[in-house]
């Protein structure tokens, strides 16, 4: 068989010669979609049309709410969604979904993508998959989504938030695409989509017969590893590898074959790949056919897309994706290719909203009929400069979009982008008015150095600037350890740092909206002295540490594994990047220019005595009383940041090992932007409000397992730029 699609450049032309010597077919891209030559019942060739074009769903799982993590699950789904590209898919790739939004998106791959009868669709899955047995003796498999609860703790809940085996069979029935492949990285039972094994054979005018095929990575009474060889497998095997009638393509009744006997005889692990095509006739005659990817073909991109908008009412305002591209009547704007959000509208009219998706080199016209609005509400719109800036209304609970519906009355908005400098102000709006601010921004003359962000928790982050730095203890430091080896540091890239360490009423905003449980709560407690010995007792977690505190205590009790669930919710809720920061990044900002056991001076006393310097800047034995204390009441270091001597321990991002009593030296003289992965232990810095003063001093080290959670221990963040 020859897949064909056209290129018109020469070297283009070159590039399809050197792959037809090399894999013996040749490819072409035209507007009407790709064709292949095929056997006839009399054992000629002829030429029929094969797709109009690929699209894919491509899902990894890995930061789940209450089941184990899956690190890999989403690296691998990115790593097949880049493969899928090269091999000519349109792909969306969704990662860490919750049930709704797995469940949107795949009502998008049916609804959407799936309703034109010559697109190939294809759905791949990677994370955790259940199997449950049912009372008639039958077996139900299930992928799960973030948010989904364990089966045996919470049966109710996990049926309605996880994704049946029948409910992806129903999904691949509603695609009116005749060709649907479904992958599943996961393991649970797959003899429930009723599954006909079939052997491969030459493409024929049968192949374009309709189909729905299936491939699990395996059984329900298999573990599927987070580090797949179903993946590295189904790389290989689209590579190349399961072309096994050497024809120069790959169908997918040869890839499951080839995956069944490769991912056994890869792995020293029982693994056993299962795969076929639906056991129902009429869609179980042809086969999804793969373009190799060792092709290099690529599909010529058409000329740029546009479009219009033609209206009822003239000099509507539209909008592309929040952004103002003109008004109606709306002739051939350019437009990306993709999906946009199209919005329409004008004072005294009801609004006009559509969600298009645009193919490069297409044309896409929109008549809008705009109905008269008998609401008296206002709507406010504000153009800015820089175009991307970020646009609040304080005063409100709701997020600001282009054209907001407000009531009339009074509203304090504030414009910002990073490197600018940005604007408050108050505006009035009647009732019926259509409001339009524009607000030009000036950019920083002044560096960042100094600068503070907050963001919509109340965290405040001061900006700290690249540099140099000695790392670690010089040998004549008082109460210094041997892990403490002095070298020089360098931090390439600056960052923003939490002034304070991250409070109660910070915490409690992620609890209530997430409604995650904590290790403490869920595993038995969290680690308390009892005045003879350490215990884990149950009942005390971050909003009952065993002391009383406000909401501006900084949180303790919770474990590194929490921490990483609040960044990735934060991540989520405010579209920036945090994280937690690394040993280098920590210890720089403490020590704020100084070389010394504490940002103000050296230290005096190395147990429980007064010293003047830790005094004036850190809660410890001597005076905290036997608590944590509210953030920010002693003085801060030379960069403002508070607390970072005493309060309580602060979990950084690196991993290390524990030998002899001490941190297993990874420190290295001359090394820039260090992050030790290395270690299944995780590091704390900064000492505590019942710690000596020597562990308190910016070098001092320690570490726990990443699940360790106790009253001593607490974070503050880093937010890159």
């Amino acid at each position: 068989m020859n897949i064909r699609r056209v290129k018109t450049p020469a070297i283009n032309m070159l590039i399809i010669s050197i792959c037809f010597l090399l894999l013996s077919f040749s490819t072409y891209a035209a507007s009407r979609g790709i064709y292949v030559k095929a056997k006839t019942s009399s054992g000629g060739m002829k030429e029929i049309s094969l797709y109009s074009g690929y699209h894919a769903l491509v899902v990894g799982v890995s930061d789940y709410e209450t089941w184990p993590d899956l690190p890999n699950a989403t690296k691998d789904a990115h790593e097949i969604a880049r493969l899928l590209k090269r091999m000519g898919f349109e792909v969306k790739t969704v990662t860490n979904p919750s049930s709704r939004e797995l469940k949107n998106a795949l009502n998008d791959l049916t609804y959407k993508y799936g309703l034109e009868s010559n697109r190939a669709i294809l759905f791949y899955y990677a994370g955790h998959g259940e199997t449950e047995k049912l009372a008639d003796g039958n077996k139900l498999g299930y992928i799960i989504p973030r948010d989904c609860p364990l089966l045996k703790e919470d049966p109710q809940g996990f049926v309605s938030k996880a994704i049946s085996m029948k409910d992806m069979e129903v999904y691949s029935l509603r695609i009116r695409s005749k060709h649907v492949l479904m992958l599943f990285d996961s393991c649970f039972s797959g003899s429930l989509f009723s599954l006909v094994r079939a052997v491969p054979e030459d493409i024929t005018e049968k192949s374009t017969l309709p189909v729905r095929q299936y491939i699990t990575a395996g059984t329900e009474d298999e573990t599927v590893p987070d580090r797949s060889m179903f993946k590295r497998c189904l790389i290989l095997g689209l590579e190349g590898d399961a072309d096994l009638t050497r024809d120069g393509y790959i169908t997918g009744t040869e890839l499951g074959l080839y995956l069944s006997d490769k991912v056994v005889q890869s792995t020293s692990r029982a693994q056993h790949p299962q795969y076929g095509k639906i056991r129902t006739p009429e869609l179980a005659r042809g086969d999804f056919v793969f373009l190799l990817a060792s092709s290099g073909a690529v599909v010529e991109a058409p000329g740029e897309a546009t479009l219009s908008v033609e209206s009822n009412v003239s000099g509507a305002r539209v909008f592309v994706d929040g952004q103002k591209v003109g008004t109606t009547q709306l002739s051939e704007v350019a437009i990306s290719e993709g999906e946009h959000r199209i919005l329409v509208e004008k004072s005294g009219y009801e609004t006009y909203r559509k969600t298009i998706r645009v193919k490069q080199g297409r044309s896409i016209s929109l008549y809008v009929d705009l109905s008269m609005n008998t609401q008296q509400n206002g709507r406010l719109y504000v153009d800015t400069q820089p175009a991307d800036a970020n646009v609040k209304i304080l005063n409100i609970g709701p997020a600001f979009y282009q054209g907001i519906e407000l009531e009339a009355g009074s509203y304090q908005v504030e414009v910002s982008a990073d490197g600018y400098e940005g604007k408050k102000l108050w505006i009035s709006l009647a009732a019926g008015e259509d409001k339009t601010l524009d607000i030009s921004l000036k950019r920083e003359t002044a560096s960042r150095e100094g600068k503070k962000i907050t963001n919509s928790l109340g965290m405040e982050f001061l900006y700290i600037k690249p540099g140099t730095f000695m790392m670690g203890s010089p040998s004549s430091e008082k109460g210094r350890q041997k892990d403490e080896k002095q070298h020089r540091v360098t931090l390439s890239k600056g960052f923003y740092i939490q002034t304070t360490e991250v409070t109660v009423g910070q915490w409690r905003e992620f609890i209530r909206d997430s409604g995650y449980k904590t290790e403490a709560e869920t595993g038995g407690g969290a680690w308390i002295w009892t005045g003879s010995k350490w215990e884990k007792k149950k009942g005390y977690y971050w909003d009952n540490p065993g002391f009383s505190q406000s909401e501006n205590h900084p949180v303790t009790c919770v474990s590194w594994n929490d921490v990483r669930k609040f960044i990735n919710w934060i991540n989520r809720k405010e579209g920036k990047s945090y994280k937690l920061p690394t040993e280098a990044e920590w210890e720089y900002a403490c020590r704020a220019g100084s070389m010394t056991a504490f940002a103000n001076g050296d230290i005096s006393e190395l147990k429980c005595g007064y010293d003047s310097n830790l005094n004036a800047m850190g809660w410890y034995c001597y005076n905290a009383n036997k608590r944590t204390h509210p953030v920010a009441q002693k003085n801060a270091n030379a960069w403002g940041l508070y607390d970072m001597h005493g309060n309580v321990w602060e979990w950084c991002q690196d991993s290390c090992e524990w030998k002899n009593g001490i941190v297993t030296d990874t420190y290295r003289d001359g090394i820039v932007d260090p992050l030790n992965t290395s270690g299944s232990l995780r590091v704390i810095r900064g000492g505590c409000w019942d710690n000596y003063a020597s562990l308190c001093r910016s070098a001092y080290r320690r570490i726990f397992t990443p699940g360790f959670r106790d009253y001593f221990l607490g974070f503050r963040l880093l937010r890159t730029l």
